[in-house]
């Protein structure tokens, strides 16, 4: 079953609508549901959909003449040796017709020949310009694809019309894949297992949480307990360094400083690694609203998909004890936690969700910019905003307050939201307080909003 990517669908419908020469980059982690979408999107139309393998450059040649060969209906197709040869034939066969061409993880086949991205270009240029064919590159190396097929040293570089960079799920289009649950528990899912299409197919809906969780990482034969080491080393010839920096912010170590006293690596060291990690879209710098983002003493760091955050915060240290059958033990040291590792992603749980309001015009004006905000305020008070929204004027904010927790003191927690919201008084301001269970707000200018409103 497909789910979600319906911006994803439509982008590539609009490409495709265009009837001239098209090319396309897709690409985006291992598991994210790159295939699927394509699958999903060439779907009754005329395409020639060529999976590359980890293989010599002849096998999969070989592979892709038999796939050229049964779309021609010519049975027993001989073996083209010769990729300008191969995009000749594809270029006299269809070349009058509106054609999809799929070549699905890309890197594979260029790794294999060197000379692959130069014949492409050429091809481009001189074959398959005047067609109306739909050319779709598609790889799970991001570092691949973003340099060598997207860069500007690529000789493919200017060549594409188009390019989806795809990225995890949000918490709203990963719950269609636990839908019988409970607002909490898609909340605790998406926390724990993320937005990526794959892992999500794998929760077991017969099974609790609890009992999902515990199968998928703590158990010998889990599928994610190994999961992130080899997402590492598929992007890192030597990941050593890259999985400690993560481990540290996964445990709660923000700032370059902390980082290097987590890692015991020299700060111009972790600065690089910080750098290819946001390239490569595992991690995010984040700066409190109102700051120079070219000033990066009150950045932090967070990890932008909860797999990798969850992995490197309770498996990536106690693998080899769960793989020699002990998970139970650090099972449920994970679940005695896991209200203070779920409390950051609700906070990013309910920007999306506000983005998701502001795109529908349900809220109080049209917002620019998501974010949070922490410092001190005009009294030397050191504050923090969970959630607070720009509006396109820069004359309005929306400043919200979330709470995970159960146990809530709603007097002093709308006292501090008043107070935080006192240092932006130069903006209207408009208060939110986002719950994990509906609360009654009495004579405050406080709106709230529970976890049910998410999933409206």
């Amino acid at each position: 079953m497909f789910l979600g990517r319906n911006q994803e669908l439509n982008s590539l419908e609009k490409m495709y609508s265009r009837n001239s020469f098209q090319m396309a980059v897709v690409y985006g982690r291992r598991r994210i549901g790159k295939t699927s979408l394509l699958n999903e999107f060439i779907k009754n139309k005329n395409a020639l959909y060529l999976p590359a393998e980890e293989v010599n450059d002849s096998l999969n040649l070989q592979k892709f003449s038999r796939i050229l060969g049964e779309k021609m209906g010519i049975p027993n197709f001989p073996t083209v040796d010769d990729w300008n040869h191969f995009f000749n034939l594809i270029k006299t066969q269809f070349e009058n017709q509106h054609l999809v061409l799929v070549i699905d993880e890309y890197p594979y086949a260029a790794s294999a020949n060197k000379s692959l991205n130069s014949i492409l270009q050429h091809i481009i240029d001189y074959e398959l310009k005047d067609t109306n064919i739909f050319l779709i590159l598609c790889g799970s190396s991001m570092s691949f694809m973003e340099n060598q097929v997207l860069g500007e040293k690529s000789p493919l570089f200017g060549r594409r019309t188009g390019q989806l960079k795809i990225n995890p799920l949000d918490y709203y289009d990963s719950s269609l894949f636990y839908s019988d649950v409970s607002s909490e528990d898609k909340i605790r899912y998406y926390a724990c297992v993320g937005g990526t299409p794959y892992y999500l197919s794998l929760i077991n809906p017969e099974l609790s949480f609890e009992e999902n969780i515990r199968d998928l990482y703590f158990e010998i034969s889990g599928y994610l307990n190994n999961e992130g080491i080899l997402l590492m080393k598929q992007e890192f010839r030597e990941p050593a360094n890259y999985n400690a920096v993560l481990q540290a912010i996964a445990s709660g170590s923000n700032t370059l400083s902390e980082i290097s006293g987590f890692t015991k690596l020299d700060s111009n060291l972790i600065s690089k690694y910080l750098i290819t990690l946001q390239e490569l879209n595992y991690i995010e710098r984040i700066v409190p609203f109102g700051s120079n983002p070219l000033k990066g003493k009150t950045s932090q760091y967070h990890i932008t998909e909860n797999f990798i955050a969850f992995w490197y915060r309770y498996i990536f240290s106690t693998r080899t004890e769960i793989e020699r059958g002990n998970g139970d033990i650090y099972f449920r040291l994970a679940m005695d936690d896991l209200s203070n590792f779920i409390g950051p992603i609700f906070e990013e749980v309910t920007r999306q969700f506000l983005r998701r309001l502001n795109s529908q015009g349900k809220l109080p004006f049209v917002a620019k910019s998501f974010g949070r905000w922490w410092g001190k305020d005009r009294a030397g008070k050191v504050q923090e905003v969970d959630v607070i929204l720009e509006s396109v004027d820069g004359r309005e904010l929306l400043i919200g307050e979330c709470k995970w927790r159960s146990s809530l003191k709603i007097g002093k927690t709308i006292g501090q939201l008043q107070e935080r919201s006192e240092h932006f008084n130069h903006y209207v301001t408009y208060k939110y307080l986002f719950t994990k269970s509906p609360v009654e707000l009495r004579n405050v200018d406080v709106l709230s909003k529970s976890l049910d409103d998410y999933f409206e």
